[in-house]
């Protein structure tokens, strides 16, 4: 599940939490969740705004999660790859 749409036309700096679960075919709460428990955290935090902002290059680490969520591994065994 790589990032498979084109990204021609986003900020290559920073995805918002929105487009980055479109890209990988995951929803924002499961973002959410993973930044919580500290397996993905956004690259950038907005403190005026509060928004989680992720780079690029977190495509493939997030693809890594998914791929090894797949393998029945659990998110706290995952966390410690």
């Amino acid at each position: 599940i790589l990032c498979r749409e084109s990204v021609f036309d986003m900020d290559y700096a920073r995805l918002t939490i929105g487009q980055m679960a479109k890209l990988n075919n995951i929803s924002t709460q499961a973002l959410r969740y993973y930044d919580q428990i500290g397996l993905l955290k956004p690259r950038f935090y907005d403190e005026d705004n509060k928004y989680r902002y992720y780079s690029i290059e977190q495509c493939a680490v997030l693809d890594a999660i998914i791929h090894i969520q797949s393998l029945k591994f659990s998110l706290s065994q995952i966390k410690y790859f």
